[in-house]
């Protein structure tokens, strides 16, 4: 029995191993091996890790920035009561530009293999092309055995990083194109949620309605994950999505309770499968719930 147990363990290590990441559309995506290469011998080279500070500050990556959600957030109430929302292109270039970031930074995300997907989402919304996502995250970095260390994160540089100026509406969905998408042949509105939230069993802190949009097609956003955290081979993910009807050839609106879940999961269409078509639905259930309250919307409830 051990000695199964222990062929078992083997035989994953060499599936995990043996993932071949160029049959991805995009090289955004790269394993702890081949960012800790590019950690060691690029010189510019940023890395944020986008976890609580809690977290950071009991091991991080030598040399790198923490980011969590608040600095990825506006910081004033222009939203109003819709929490969560996207922080502005300034904001943001703010934020870079305290790391030391330029033109020809490379960025190197990692994190608990969610909210890095978030700020993905945001910087290449606002057209930021060098970036790198480590599969696996912050563990699986540490476990390929790059330099880590515990306290804070590395001192604020001056950068002069400027998004330039393009449109952000490939990659943004707002309430108006999700209503619009409702019983449109051409358009998929994904809920990313866990099976309770789309249900309406569940309601998390934020929304003010239980349920889902009208119309949707759920997917958890953790289908597309393997045990330990990494995504999925190519060819399991195209599986995934096509069972459910979320196919390239349509219009991609994915949305959760405030576009964290659905951002992992664009990254995934977009990236990784090359969907041309995926918009983030950043209002997502909070937004929705709060015009479905006021009678603006609807909502479903039930299986």
């Amino acid at each position: 029995m051990k000695r199964n147990l222990i062929l078992g363990s083997l035989l994953l290590s060499m599936v995990a191993f043996a993932k071949d990441y160029t049959q991805y559309k995009s090289d955004k995506l790269v394993s702890a091996e081949t960012a800790k290469e590019l950690i060691e011998t690029n010189k510019n080279v940023v890395v944020i890790d986008v976890r609580p500070e809690y977290k950071f500050l009991t091991g991080n990556v030598e040399g790198s920035y923490n980011m969590w959600r608040p600095d990825m957030e506006p910081k004033d109430k222009r939203y109003g009561e819709i929490g969560g929302m996207r922080a502005s292109r300034e904001e943001m270039e703010a934020e870079l530009n305290k790391m030391g970031v330029t033109k020809d930074t490379t960025l190197v995300l990692i994190g608990d293999g969610l909210d890095e997907y978030r700020l993905w989402w945001i910087l290449d919304m606002y057209g930021m092309e060098n970036i790198k996502l480590v599969d696996g995250g912050y563990a699986a970095l540490k476990d390929a055995g790059v330099k880590t260390k515990f306290g804070k994160e590395a001192d604020e540089k001056k950068g002069n990083f400027k998004f330039e100026a393009t449109s952000d509406k490939d990659a943004l969905a707002t309430i108006q194109e999700v209503e619009g998408a409702i019983n449109n042949p051409a358009d998929v509105i994904l809920d990313t949620r866990t099976k309770k939230e789309f249900t309406g069993e569940d309601l998390k802190k934020g929304a003010v309605e239980k349920g889902r949009i009208p119309g949707s097609v759920w997917i958890e956003w953790t289908e597309a994950l393997n045990k330990d955290k990494t995504i999925k081979s190519y060819d399991e993910l195209v599986t995934l999505f096509n069972q459910k009807g979320v196919t390239a050839d349509k219009e991609i609106l994915p949305y959760c309770q405030s576009a964290v879940r659905s951002a992992h999961t664009t990254f995934v269409l977009k990236e990784l499968l090359g969907y041309p078509t995926v918009k983030n639905y950043d209002g997502s259930w909070i937004e929705w719930s709060y015009a479905a309250k006021d009678g603006k919307v609807k909502l479903e409830t039930g299986e």
